[in-house]
């Protein structure tokens, strides 16, 4: 019930993060990384190629680990076998799609082929080894090949296959040796926390997240793959609690006990029709009682599988408040960092305008003043020129006078 609960919220957080990021506007460049110390991997992979790598490996692994523990469940009779391969089926591909979606894919490269080491180990040689009875190699070949996926997913950055081999050793083998799964429910430490302080030391190998976009790309296809899983994975959980609520001895000894009760009943009417009323009677009060016993135990059980139920249902409803008011708070927090950029956008804005405006009304001064002078000049030349018409013109007439009549 608790893995139903983390599973949910996994998904919300998902479909949280991927409108959050849908409604941001700010891009960020992403950074080139510093793989100098790690001469195994080649300089010019790409990091969307290997993380679209990662989460194909992802969709396999759980088409493969639920195949072959389904194919395990169907064919044994052993109940310790069959509660074993669904463990194996509800708990491995939650914890390898959590290695594969890391938000570096180099990272999530190391935790999942860690983790395909770890349960190849389990199954071979660990505490798992006899977890399947007879249908052990079954797991064993399953382990193997996705283990091979993986070297062939890190093969496709490495410098060449002895790098690939190197990179094994020095980074997964030490892990494997010092943490092997302890049994089939997969609790283990994952390496990302040493890898990343292997990182800070050597220099920084860490990808950038990279822009907006390719995040909410990255979220949405991981949403979708939570999405498409997750009937499968709430049925399986909900199979682990049936068997653990009820197990297989007890069903065997409600069966036993119905057909003792059936049996007396026969027994019981055989005998009541060679008797007289009383017998009858005495019959139909022993049916009846049987009757009301087999009503108990099946009233009791559909308390029990309700019980079970309302609490499923107030876990998901405590889970959607939870990321209900997450995501109130998240929204509160992104209006108001967007009303003061707006706010500072403005006042840099009026800042800017009241310069300008500034700017050119000492302009229109300068402006005016040359055009007065402009003016004062054209004017002073036509008083000039006036004044000079006035006091040539007697002069003008009085040469053409004096020069007339000669002609």
């Amino acid at each position: 019930m608790a893995a139903c609960g983390v599973l949910v919220m996994r998904t919300a957080v998902g479909l949280v993060l991927c409108s959050l990021v849908a409604c941001t506007s700010v891009l960020k460049t992403p950074e080139q990384a510093d793989i100098k110390p790690w001469p195994e991997i080649r300089s010019d992979y790409r990091v969307e190629t290997l993380r679209a790598r990662l989460y194909e490996y992802s969709i396999t692994f759980a088409a493969e680990v639920d195949l072959t523990a389904s194919s395990i469940e169907q064919r044994t009779t052993d109940a310790t076998v069959r509660r074993n391969a669904l463990l194996w089926r509800i708990r491995a591909i939650p914890e390898m799609r959590k290695a594969c979606f890391r938000m570096e894919p180099v990272s999530g490269l190391v935790d999942a082929w860690t983790l395909s080491r770890q349960m190849d180990q389990l199954f071979s040689e660990g505490a798992g080894a006899g977890a399947f009875g007879t249908l052990q190699p079954e797991a064993v070949a399953v382990s193997r090949r996705l283990v091979d996926q993986l070297r062939e997913i890190g093969g496709s950055i490495a410098m060449s296959p002895e790098a690939t081999a190197g990179f094994e050793r020095r980074i997964i083998d030490p892990w494997v040796a010092e943490h092997p799964l302890r049994d089939i429910t997969f609790v283990r430490e994952s390496p990302v926390a040493r890898f990343a302080e292997q990182v800070r030391t050597l220099g920084g190998v860490s990808q950038s997240v990279g822009t907006v976009e390719e995040l909410a790309i990255s979220l949405s296809q991981q949403a979708r793959i939570y999405l498409a899983d997750l009937p499968r994975q709430l049925r399986g959980e909900v199979d682990l609690m049936r068997l653990e609520l009820l197990t297989s001895q007890d069903v065997a000894a409600v069966q036993g006990d119905l057909h003792l009760a059936a049996a007396a009943a026969g027994r019981l009417a055989s005998t009541g029709e060679s008797l007289p009323a009383i017998v009858e009677n005495e019959r139909r009060i022993v049916l009846d009682e049987g009757s009301r016993q087999l009503a108990l135990v099946m009233k009791t059980l559909s308390a029990e599988r309700e019980q079970a139920i309302d609490t499923i249902v107030r876990a998901l409803a405590a889970e959607r408040g939870e990321a209900l008011r997450d995501v109130a708070s998240q929204r509160l927090l992104t209006l108001e960092w967007a009303t003061a950029e707006r706010r500072e956008a403005i006042a840099a804005v009026g800042r800017e305008l009241a310069g300008a405006i500034g700017t050119l009304r000492g302009e229109r001064a300068i402006a005016l003043q040359e055009l007065r002078g402009i003016v004062n000049m054209v004017l002073l030349r036509v008083a000039i020129f006036l004044i000079a018409g006035v006091v040539l013109a007697p002069l003008v007439a009085h040469a053409y006078v004096r020069v007339w009549p000669r002609r």
